[in-house]
């Protein structure tokens, strides 16, 4: 799976009022967040002795994001404690792999 970034406004800049720093923002969803790509793999086993014909079962095994690439969920700004004058960005990512087990049956 590979999508590009949602749009979204970053600030541009920051000014103090009151002991609070507050963002400036320029144009509305001028920026991009990351990429999103992850690789999912799955693999179904249905048993062949299956000798009762009215019910059918089957097990899935999977893992989403194989490589375990950390896809961005979302950036926050906060003042970089380092250069106050400047902003520093917060990346939160998710789940790195999220393994999974499904019982499949028909009737």
């Amino acid at each position: 799976m590979y999508s590009t970034g949602n749009a979204v406004t970053f600030p541009t800049g920051k000014y103090q009022m009151d002991g609070y720093s507050l963002f400036q923002y320029n144009k509305r969803n001028a920026d991009r967040m990351p990429v999103y790509h992850r690789m999912d793999l799955s693999a179904t086993y249905e048993p062949s002795d299956n000798t009762n014909k009215r019910f059918r079962g089957s097990w899935s095994f999977g893992i989403y994001n194989v490589y375990g690439n950390a896809n961005t969920y979302t950036i926050s700004f906060e003042d970089n404690p380092i250069n106050p004058g400047a902003i520093r960005t917060m990346q939160t990512s998710l789940f790195r792999w999220i393994p999974n087990i499904t019982y499949n049956f028909k009737f």
